[in-house]
């Protein structure tokens, strides 16, 4: 794939976007359902896909109505002793070299089809652990407390403050449900991060402005990733919250394509920010297992 069938790859995206939101269906609004088994990964190896794929991957579910998350190329469906069924065609993704974002030449295309769209693959059947509102809760609570940052609570608004570098929120009883609450306070620690002792990104513009819409479509990414990595559901009332951006999205949309991408990129680095004292406890975790398993 060259880079002109790049960028013909990033308008067609754009394009998708568009319509998905003025139909009232963001990428990120899945709602996701935060089941790890429902977020899209490979049928084989059981990676689950990152960054630009997942929303790529998330347009072609969405329109064309797959319920399956797994995905594979077509060798893969051929060494599984599976085919592609006739008439189906894949889907290009983009694997980035250095894992990061993708620019001139640091990434390697290749092409998947949905399980749904093979012959010969055992059904999907997701794996919903009974227990897993309790330990949802725990981990959210242990993100929040882990990410150091300053976060008030009282009154009936939900805001970032950069100039005292603290978030604030209503109480915990004012939220319907718990999973209400840590879509909230997530949402505005994905603005946290963007503080300039932090990732330093630009909180000049006010409400209605380009660059305010900008970073409120990061924040929003960024709590997608933490709720696709972590099972914190992403609510409708959380999403519903946040309508009022819609059209301030689709303005920039239309000045600047390339925004979504670099938003996208920005909400990347944020939930990385968010997440890791969690990956770095899960990985610590993962080496006593093996340890004693050894």
């Amino acid at each position: 794939m060259s880079w002109s069938s790049i960028q013909t790859y990033r308008k067609e995206l754009v394009k998708d976007l568009r319509e998905a939101i003025e139909k009232g269906v963001a990428p990120w609004q899945k709602p996701w359902s935060a089941v790890e088994d429902d977020l899209p990964r490979n049928a084989i190896s059981g990676h689950l896909y990152s960054g630009m794929n997942v929303f790529r991957l998330h347009f072609r579910s969405l329109f064309k109505g797959y319920t399956d998350p797994r995905w594979l190329t077509y060798n893969q469906a051929r060494e599984m002793g599976a085919r592609v069924k006739s008439g189906e065609r894949g889907i290009y993704l983009i694997r980035c070299v250095d894992g990061g974002w993708c620019g001139r030449g640091q990434f390697m295309p290749y092409v998947v089809f949905n399980a749904e769209q093979i012959e010969g693959i055992e059904p999907y059947v997701p794996d919903v652990p009974e227990n897993k509102t309790v330990d949802r809760c725990e981990k959210a609570e242990r993100i929040l407390r882990e990410s150091g940052a300053k976060i008030k609570h009282g009154g009936n608004r939900a805001f970032y403050r950069p100039s005292g570098d603290f978030i604030q929120v209503p109480v915990f009883a004012s939220f319907k449900t718990p999973y209400d609450y840590y879509a909230t306070v997530i949402h505005e620690l994905s603005h946290w991060t963007g503080h300039k002792s932090r990732l330093n990104r630009d909180f000049s513009g006010w409400f209605g402005t380009e660059s305010y819409a900008f970073e409120e479509l990061v924040a929003e990414i960024s709590s997608m990733f933490v709720s696709a990595e972590t099972g914190i559901d992403q609510t409708k009332e959380h999403f519903d919250n946040h309508a009022a951006y819609v059209g301030d999205w689709l303005e920039v949309l239309d000045k600047k394509p390339n925004a979504f991408f670099d938003a996208v990129n920005l909400a990347y680095q944020a939930a990385n920010e968010i997440l890791k004292h969690e990956r770095e406890r899960e990985r610590q975790l993962d080496g006593i297992i093996e340890q004693k398993a050894g």
